[in-house]
Order: structure tokens, then C-alpha cells, then sequence
């Protein structure tokens, strides 16, 4: 219980970091999520990897700096044939942590199994878990190595635990990832945090309030909270003012070449509709209807 008192703590601390900080101001702290997910699980060693959508494996980072190298060794290639984590989740498409261990035979043979920690044990790894960030055409992950103990239920179930706040993480990291250096300048004048930020590049592409909570895995009512804070921020009180004066400001880059902003039309629509002042002198100038006798007919 105080392993996961204590572990749950760093983690708040972490993301709570990640989403509060000054938008810009630092890249995405790999290395702190790996210090903190050996630390949690009692790991030798944590690597970042991107499998491409031909499912073969390339490893994007590695805490401590080379434990791994960066390479296979006699141009071998790591893939969902040789390596039994990466067939399960190629076979399998889950979104949950897995453990090397207990990928069942029927996807992972004996054979395999047994030359993968052949090529592997060289490096000190002898038993794995994954923790998947992103699914698309292959998998990003996370990935835990030990040479001695396997990994238990209960380092299992503190992975399932994290997973969902790393997996956020990475959704806002990967909303950020178009933006330019230039447009970082007035967004540090208006002092934007990270999540404002990803929030206020989502309202630019016209999601609703419900598209930007699944695109960021957090809840609507947390995604209005943060509208708020934008609204607040640009001095304006609603949505369609707030991305025109975000593109303004620099802040929103603007529409390709010969596409009208996606809430442009709905601004346009408004601005002409006619005053209050003149509707009401367009009917006083008409009159009053003529009311129609409920008895009237209509002649045949």
C-alpha cells in the first residue's frame, strides 16, 4: 500500500507538471517519465519505441543512455516475427500493458520465444512490460526491462494504473507537435500552459467540446474549464471570437491558401444579419398584421 501511496504522488506530481507548464517552454520530459516508471516497477532499464506500420521496431530513446544500442546487432531486424511483445499487440491490437511472460503460445511459440531471449539476454533483458501509448499504424510504447525477477500482478496493475495518464500525455504532446517556433512568441505574452494550448489548437480545427475530451482523453466538463481559462486570457466569450482573435494574435496558424477559416462563414453569417434597430423599423413602417376571423372560409 505505501509502494502505491508513494507511486500515485510522483505520478500526480508529474502530469500535474506537464499540463501546468508555460506552453513552449520545454520538450516532452522522456527522461523523467522513464526515471519514474523504473522507479516504480523496479526496472533496469527503460526504452522508448515507435514501431512503424510494416510492425518492425525502432527504438526512439533509452534510460540509462545506452543500456540498448540504438541498433540491432548483424543488421537484425526487431519485428512482430522475431520479437513475442510486438506479435501480441499486431495480433491483438490491445491498448492495455502486457507482460513478455504472458503472451499465450498460441501467438508467441515456443521457438520464438525461446530465440528472442537468446538474442535479447546479451543485453540484460530477460523480462519485459510494455506500456502502449499510441495505436495507429503500429504502436508506441513504452518498454520495461529486467534481467532477473519477472514482473508481478501487482507491477501489472500499477502499469494499468499509469497507462491512461501517459497515454493523455501523448495525445497533447501529439497535438503540439505542428506547431511552429514562431507561433510560441504570443502564446508565452498571453501565458498559455501546454493543455491550453493543445485545447485552443483543437477549437481552431472546429471540434466541439466533447471531440477535444476523446482526442485528449480527459472529461467535456475539464475541456470547458480550460475554454474558460482561454476565453479569459483572449478577452473574448465564445468560441468563434476566440479562434478569429487567435488568429490574429498569431496564435492559431492561419487557413491553407484559398480555404475560408472553419468558423469564418459562421462569423460572416452573423455580422450580416440586420440590426435589432432595423427590423423593428422595418415592421412599424409595414404595420401591424391583419388578423384573420377564426370564421372565415375560404370560398369555393
Amino acid at each position: 500500500m505505501a509502494r502505491a501511496v508513494t507511486c500515485s504522488t510522483a505520478w500526480l506530481e508529474l502530469v500535474g507538471d506537464i499540463l501546468t507548464s508555460p506552453a513552449g517552454t520545454q520538450p516532452f520530459p522522456h527522461e523523467r517519465v522513464a526515471d519514474l516508471l523504473r522507479e516504480s516497477v523496479h526496472a533496469a532499464c527503460c526504452s522508448r519505441h515507435v514501431v512503424d506500420r510494416t510492425w518492425v521496431d525502432h527504438i526512439a530513446g533509452c534510460w540509462p543512455v545506452a543500456h540498448l544500442p540504438a541498433a540491432p546487432p548483424s543488421g537484425r531486424h526487431v519485428d512482430a516475427t522475431t520479437h513475442p511483445l510486438l506479435r501480441w499487440y499486431a495480433t491483438t491490437r490491445s491498448s492495455a500493458p502486457q507482460v513478455l511472460g504472458r503472451v499465450p503460445s498460441a501467438i508467441a511459440p515456443p521457438q520464438m520465444v525461446e530465440e528472442w531471449t537468446a538474442f535479447a539476454r546479451p543485453f540484460g533483458i530477460t523480462h519485459q512490460l510494455a506500456l502502449p501509448l499510441a495505436m495507429r499504424g503500429g504502436i508506441e510504447a513504452y518498454v520495461l526491462s529486467r534481467p532477473d525477477d519477472d514482473y508481478a500482478d501487482a507491477d501489472l496493475e500499477l502499469a494499468g494504473l499509469v497507462l491512461p495518464a501517459l497515454g493523455a500525455l501523448f495525445r497533447q504532446r501529439a497535438v503540439l507537435d505542428g506547431i511552429s517556433a514562431a507561433r510560441y512568441d504570443p502564446v508565452r505574452s498571453l501565458g498559455l500552459t501546454e493543455r491550453e494550448l493543445a485545447v485552443l489548437t483543437l477549437l481552431g480545427e472546429g471540434l466541439t467540446a466533447d471531440a477535444m475530451a476523446r482526442r485528449l482523453r480527459t472529461s467535456p466538463r475539464t475541456v470547458h474549464k480550460h475554454l474558460e481559462h482561454l476565453y479569459r486570457k483572449l478577452g473574448v466569450r465564445d468560441r468563434l471570437v476566440a479562434v478569429q482573435r487567435a488568429r490574429e494574435a498569431g496564435l492559431l496558424a492561419p487557413p491553407p491558401e484559398g480555404e475560408e477559416p472553419r468558423h469564418g462563414p459562421a462569423l460572416q453569417a452573423v455580422n450580416s444579419l440586420p440590426s435589432c434597430s432595423k427590423v423593428r423599423s422595418a415592421r412599424s413602417s409595414v404595420g401591424a398584421p391583419r388578423r384573420v376571423s377564426p370564421t372565415a372560409r375560404t370560398p369555393t
